[in-house]
């Protein structure tokens, strides 16, 4: 392997590409704190909502597959929903946990906790988190799930309203 040693790039000028360096797409550019890969999920409007009565979690529907290229990046998910909720009549509580494959990132109040303020009037808030992940296997699928439980079997919850947006970008960060 050959190095070249440059102190600066600079693009023309002028003309279409003026003050552009351009990568041709066969190549890749490695430079620590860059943005190697982005996969999204996103709902712009529900056509329903997402509720459960159960004390169990169970699966949103948010979820993300990323392979990294390397060992050593950081791995990002960043998630909201626009309005979960809590109905008046309910005396549960949402909670909601991030999967990565089998296991359970987080605690209770890592990634999502909403309680009932009023016994009158229904609750409603945005769901939002980020996490950030190292030492994943380069290579390897990592699938990312957003799952959500009622903390009172039998009391509902409600994960994403109709007409809601539901957004989960997982970004791969070079480091």
């Amino acid at each position: 392997m050959s190095v070249l040693q440059v102190q600066t790039l600079q693009g023309p000028t002028s003309g279409a590409n003026s003050n552009t360096v351009l990568i041709p797409d066969t190549n890749k550019l490695y430079a620590k704190g860059h943005v190697v890969q982005v996969q999204t999920y996103h709902v712009a409007a529900l056509s329903s909502n997402i509720s459960t009565t159960s004390s169990a979690f169970v699966d949103s529907g948010a979820e993300v597959t990323i392979t990294p290229q390397f060992s050593n990046s950081l791995i990002v998910c960043d998630f909201v929903t626009s309005m979960s909720t809590v109905p008046a009549a309910s005396t549960g509580v949402l909670l909601t946990r991030l999967r990565l494959d089998t296991a359970v990132y987080g605690g209770q109040y890592t990634t999502g906790y909403m309680m009932r303020s009023d016994a009158t009037t229904n609750g409603y808030q945005p769901s939002v988190f980020k996490t950030i992940h190292s030492n994943l296997a380069a290579g390897t699928a990592v699938e990312f799930k957003v799952q959500f439980r009622s903390d009172v079997n039998g009391q509902g919850v409600t994960f994403a309203t109709i007409n809601s947006s539901i957004t989960m970008t997982v970004s791969e960060i070079a480091q």
